[in-house]
């Protein structure tokens, strides 16, 4: 994990941009691309993505017939390049309850803004019901300085170089949504120019 040595960032200077250059990866026309290709069952099951079971629980129901087993699987997947998606699936199988979760992860990937290509483009806190997530961007040759959960999200992603903090309930799932809604929040150069209304030039 990482030290806390620093102070999280306030809530005005976590959306402010570094002072950081660079060309964005166009990670939003990398969604629509895979978004298209997802349809393909064959497709995800001869060349699936790199993914993480994070979870998967087994409990048991007793009837008449006897015990009926339910598998829940929790899984995260990503391409490593700006690419990322969890997904829940549920079967009294336990790998049709992981094929499941891996196929509801693909229907729900989010493009992450890398600064050239290892790291984000700003700090940025972020609450999901009782857990906080600070997120600092980092320079090259720092790396992941979090937690395994934190490292699993960055490295599906493509992120290099970051470090985080989880305050508050640490509840595996609750933590992958608010580092998930942390990253999306998460905005380029160009998209910070944008919504100060600023017209976009190249100097």
């Amino acid at each position: 994990g990482a030290k806390a040595q620093e102070e999280p960032p306030s809530a005005s200077a976590s959306g402010k941009q570094q002072q950081q250059q660079g060309g964005p990866v166009d990670s939003s026309a990398l969604l629509k691309l895979d978004a298209d290709d997802q349809d393909s069952e064959l497709r995800l099951r001869e060349k699936k993505w790199p993914h993480k079971i994070i979870s998967i629980r087994r409990t048991a129901k007793i009837t008449k017939a006897g015990v009926l087993n339910s598998f829940s699987a929790f899984i995260i997947v990503g391409n490593r390049k700006g690419l990322i998606g969890y997904g829940k699936g549920k079967s009294n199988d336990a790998k049709k309850a992981m094929e499941r979760a891996y196929q509801n992860a693909m229907g729900n990937l989010i493009a992450v803004e890398l600064f050239d290509g290892h790291t984000i483009y700003h700090d940025i806190e972020h609450r999901f019901k009782k857990t906080k997530v600070y997120l600092w961007a980092g320079k090259q040759g720092t790396g992941v300085l979090a937690n395994e959960l934190v490292s699993t999200i960055c490295n599906l992603a493509g992120i290099q170089n970051l470090r985080a903090k989880v305050h508050g309930v640490h509840h595996k799932r609750n933590t992958v949504r608010a580092v998930f809604e942390a990253l999306e929040l998460v905005q380029s150069a160009e998209e910070l120019q944008r919504a100060r209304g600023a017209d976009l030039r190249l100097w």
